[in-house]
């Protein structure tokens, strides 16, 4: 599985309760309520987001190892930043 940052985390994960990754959830709450017309402000809540999904996988990602099995069948999830650089990769099996 292949993740592609925080908007992509969240469409893949976003639904299920685990207290890790409250924090990504609320900063894309408030991102989505900030209108295009504001590109300034809006990137820079995304970069926040962006900066708190980077630090919740590299914290929690080792510690939710079950979690993230039970997700897909995949041999291994690799976590990007911006769909091109690499956080981190797990493997799963």
């Amino acid at each position: 599985m292949i993740v592609n940052g925080h908007q992509d985390f969240l469409n893949k994960f976003g639904n299920d309760t685990i207290p890790q990754f409250a924090a990504i959830k609320n900063c894309q709450a408030v991102l989505v309520r900030i209108c295009n017309c504001q590109k300034q402000r809006k990137a820079v809540k995304s970069e926040e987001c962006n900066n708190l999904y980077i630090n919740t996988i590299n914290s929690y990602a080792d510690l939710l190892l079950e979690y993230f099995k039970s997700k897909t069948t995949d041999q291994e999830i690799i976590f990007y930043h911006n769909g091109s650089h690499e956080i981190k990769r797990i493997k799963l099996r």
